[in-house]
């Protein structure tokens, strides 16, 4: 069961001094100042969990004096965790929103979070920063500029634009959602029925007319429409 603050006192284990203040406890390292790592009870689950500013979490369900939780992701991509208690509705949530929410004033109300190293698991508090959708967006731009290309790739070939496929002759055969979904149906590269649909250059001063053998044209109406 969760414990109250009421429960919770001072302790010491190892080299380490655990000291608690009914809001925030701090885990002194008895040798490093620079160690030290600060814990905060997550807002609306006090007595249950505590967040770190080293970006660890910590659950009082079981254990009175605490014990941190395992959180893996080997994609690289962001650590997630789910808080539950009885009682209680379960709260999906990344853990680098529990240190911002707990370390990092925001008092412009800014809507996003940042890892100021692009690592998507350095969760310490001194890596994050609240910013703006756009700044968020321009500092993964810079740091890897493979975004680019991929913005670009889905907003030539996946997402909707309707395209034609088309007789020689002037025949309309198909409509497909997409040059992607063109491709998939016929087995036409989609970027060469994008160039012929948009007449962009695949070569300097050259374009393509045909792709597989057929003409393509973006259906205007429909985008319009």
């Amino acid at each position: 069961m969760p414990i109250t603050i009421n429960h919770i006192a001072s302790s010491s284990k190892g080299n380490a001094h655990l000291v608690f203040d009914g809001e925030t406890s701090l885990l002194l390292d008895c040798g490093e100042g620079d160690n030290m790592e600060k814990w905060k009870w997550v807002s609306g689950w006090e007595g249950i969990y505590q967040i770190s500013d080293h970006g660890r979490l910590k659950s009082f369900k079981k254990v009175i004096s605490g014990r941190i939780l395992s959180n893996k992701n080997k994609t690289g991509w962001y650590l997630n965790v789910v808080l539950a208690a009885p009682g209680k509705a379960r709260l999906s949530i990344k853990m680098h929103k529990l240190v911002a929410l707990a370390f990092i004033p925001n008092p412009d109300s800014l809507p996003e979070i940042n890892h100021k190293d692009s690592n998507k698991q350095n969760n310490t508090a001194d890596n994050l920063e609240w910013v703006t959708r756009n700044a968020n967006m321009a500092h993964a731009i810079k740091n890897n500029p493979r975004i680019i290309s991929g913005m670009n790739n889905y907003n030539k070939e996946v997402r909707p634009r309707p395209v034609l496929q088309i007789t020689t002759d002037g025949r309309i055969l198909a409509k497909f959602c997409n040059t992607f979904e063109a491709h998939r149906n016929t087995g036409v590269c989609s970027r060469n029925i994008h160039q012929v649909a948009s007449k962009t250059e695949y070569k300097p001063g050259k374009t393509r007319k045909q792709a597989g053998g057929f003409v393509w044209r973006f259906d205007e109406v429909a985008k319009n429409g």
